[in-house]
């Protein structure tokens, strides 16, 4: 008896486990006024777009589907996707540098203000005086920074 109960609640599991949904849920993908981007389940304003995905479970995407059920031809055909790719690249490299550039320019804005603070003061403690020659190399590091981020973004 004891038995017939186990293997009635095993196959009762098995049937639940079969049975039971997938987890779905809706993934946004919101981009901000600097051209960062973020994913989240959760729609955060009017910058934020739906994605649409493939089923959990399947391996390959429609698009990848609908070019394996293509008949297969000998012809050279020029690289289409390829210079797509590349410019997608080139787009997405030229993005990045100038959210370094933007960044660096913060940097060095943030540490010309310290500096000016520290200039204005009449006597300044050693402390402040070795903070004032920091911020000084910081400063030259961040100008350098940016020569060497718009010259990588001018190529």
């Amino acid at each position: 008896m004891q038995s017939k109960r186990i293997l009635n609640f095993i196959a009762l599991s098995g049937l639940v486990a079969c049975l039971s949904p997938v987890a779905w849920g809706d993934v946004y993908q919101c981009s901000t006024d600097d051209g960062s981007i973020t994913l989240s389940n959760v729609e955060k304003g009017k910058n934020c777009k739906k994605m649409v995905l493939p089923p959990p479970g399947s391996k390959k995407s429609p698009a990848a589907k609908a070019e394996k059920e293509k008949p297969v031809t000998t012809e050279a055909k020029p690289p289409e996707k390829a210079k797509s790719s590349y410019e997608s690249a080139a787009a997405d490299r030229k993005r990045i540098i100038q959210e370094e550039i933007d960044l660096e320019k913060n940097r060095l804005s943030a540490v010309q203000t310290r500096i000016k603070e520290l200039a204005a003061l009449p006597t300044k403690t050693p402390d402040q005086v070795k903070d004032m020659v920091s911020l000084q190399q910081k400063e030259n590091l961040h100008m350098s920074n940016l020569k060497i981020l718009q010259k990588e973004l001018n190529k």
